[in-house]
This record gives C-alpha cells, structure tokens and sequence, in this order.
C-alpha cells in the first residue's frame, strides 16, 4: 500500500492516464498559498486545504494534521496532474467537504501553482526546528530526572520496610 505522497503522485499518474487534458492555466502561487490557509475563501465556500494538510516550511498556519502533509507531495508532478487531483477530489476524506463546493478552475490554477512551486522548499515532515528544540527540553528533562533519582538514594520499599512496626516472631 502507498503512503502520503506516493498515493497523491500515483493517484495523479493515474488520472492524468485515463483522459487528456487540456493544459492547466497558469495560476499564481501568492493566491494559491492564500486559498490554502483560508486567508482567501473559496468561491464556492469550500474548507480550506491547511484546515486539514501540513505544508512545511511555511509558519504555524500550515501544520494541520488531518490529512498527510503536502510539502512534498507534487514534487516533480506537471500542473495538469495537480489540477485533475484537486478536480477529481478523489479521496473518501475529501469528498463530503468539497460535494458542491469543489474549487473553481482559477482556484485550482493558483492552488496548482502554490503547490509546485513551494513543494520540496519546506521543512521535510518531522523535522525542523520545533522538534530539534523539542528533542533538546525533552534530553534536559530526562537528564534532571535521573539525576534527581541518583540524589534520593535507596528505594521506596527499603524506606517503608524501616518504618514499619515489627511483629514479634516476624521475618523481614
């Protein structure tokens, strides 16, 4: 089974097979990166993309986790086959959220566009900053805790067994 963007490409090499298409119009990756977030609505009322994809590399506002993160998803991939994707709208999740309120074909040109052009430019998933700093107070805080343990001394059950009364006759 494919994962996360080899889906997307090969769902894509597959509808671009199954019929020609006529070249997408050329989009703008500023209006594009606008739909995506939902700074711009779509015209037919649709969710924006970010409201459930990652695109990394582009600030907090691209970090959804509903869907797989796109940020290299449509590497390498032409325009027309990104078009015929957010088209098609091929996916169970996607369906219901975009049933009459697909995007127009100018929305698509600039989402397309957003979505070569920055594609592979972001952060790989995963990554970035916020988990090496993550990772870092993580470390610190494992580090504290062991230290901390070495300082108590001795285990809570020794500690109990010497404050407990003895019983004549009783083994400890």
């Amino acid at each position: 089974m494919l994962q996360g963007s080899s889906r997307v490409a090969a769902l894509a090499a597959v509808l671009a097979a199954a019929a020609p298409r006529p070249a997408a119009a050329a989009g703008d990756a500023a209006a594009g990166r606008a739909l995506f977030i939902g700074a711009r609505p779509l015209a037919k009322g649709g969710a924006p993309c970010g409201a459930c994809h990652a695109f990394g590399g582009q600030g907090p506002a691209f970090a959804a986790s509903l869907g797989p993160d796109l940020t290299t998803a449509f590497v390498g991939v032409p325009l027309e086959e990104v078009d015929a994707v957010l088209e098609a709208s091929p996916f169970p999740t996607m369906a219901p959220v975009y049933a009459g309120r697909a995007p127009t074909a100018s929305e698509r040109a600039d989402l397309a566009a957003f979505l070569v052009q920055e594609g592979g430019k972001g952060t790989p998933p995963g990554g970035g900053p916020v988990a090496g700093w993550a990772a870092l107070v993580l470390l610190a805080c494992l580090a504290a805790l062991g230290a901390a343990a070495r300082r108590r001394g001795g285990s809570v059950r020794a500690g109990l067994v010497a404050r407990t009364p003895r019983v004549k006759g009783e083994a400890r």
